[in-house]
């Protein structure tokens, strides 16, 4: 019986298996993907770590999401879905209408054609989506929670820490503020590298800079739900 309680108590990581201990839970060095040295070692160790750090950092600087922020994000898509759905039935009647009367040729009616199944495909999916129970509330809520504390995350870090700001899919990101805060947190004693050659392919992937950079000009961390919807997403 004893030997079964021993069994069940997990092992503490020997120091030379961590990668990264952060905010006290340690990374070991199983979780990375081989070669030794190499730069996805580095990348997947920041995976790892990052979305500790970033809790963290939203907890202890007060940038929970809260209620308001949470129905501001619905109502956006709310509209976003509404004005989607008319524009598509508004298309759909007018290629009907073109199509109906004719003296189109061949490659013009192909294409209209086309187009039509596309809305036609979409309209039946509005349908079926319609038929179906409404999503969880607290799934929908957690999903834009976690949409607004990364927009007020990327707002503040790039606010403290400046730097260069990357244009990526889903808009500007404070690319060396993510870097700086990642420093300051190992001076605070909160993540720390026992392996030194780990942590310089860390920092060096770090200070690689991005693709494309946004002039400081430029810089706009604005949400996509503060940001007016197109009045077209369907071209004549």
């Amino acid at each position: 019986m004893a030997a079964a309680l021993i069994a069940a108590v997990p092992l503490p990581i020997c120091a030379a298996e961590i990668a990264a201990t952060v905010l006290g839970e340690d990374i070991p060095r199983s979780a990375l993907p081989a070669p030794e040295g190499g730069p996805e070692r580095a990348r997947k160790l920041l995976e790892l770590a990052w979305p500790r750090l970033a809790r963290h950092f939203i907890e202890e600087n007060g940038l929970a999401a809260t209620a308001a922020e949470i129905a501001e994000v619905a109502r956006y898509h709310r509209e976003f879905e509404r004005r989607d759905r008319a524009q598509r039935a508004r298309k759909l009647e007018e290629l009907e209408r073109r199509l109906a009367a004719g003296g189109l040729d061949e490659e013009e009616r192909r294409r209209l054609e086309a187009f039509r199944a596309v809305l036609a495909r979409l309209a039946r999916r509005d349908a079926e989506d319609d038929a179906l129970p409404a999503p969880d509330p607290a799934e929908k809520a957690a999903r834009h929670a976690h949409e607004v504390e990364a927009w007020k995350l990327d707002r503040a870090l790039y606010e403290r820490y400046g730097g260069v700001v990357a244009l990526s899919p889903s808009g500007a990101s404070p690319h060396g503020a993510r870097a700086a805060l990642i420093a300051e947190y190992e001076r605070r004693g909160l993540l720390r590298f026992p392996d030194a050659r780990l942590r310089s392919s860390v920092y060096a992937l770090l200070e690689t800079r991005p693709a494309t950079v946004l002039p400081p000009e430029q810089v706009d961390f604005t949400p996509y739900w503060r940001r007016p919807i197109p009045p077209s997403y369907y071209p004549d």
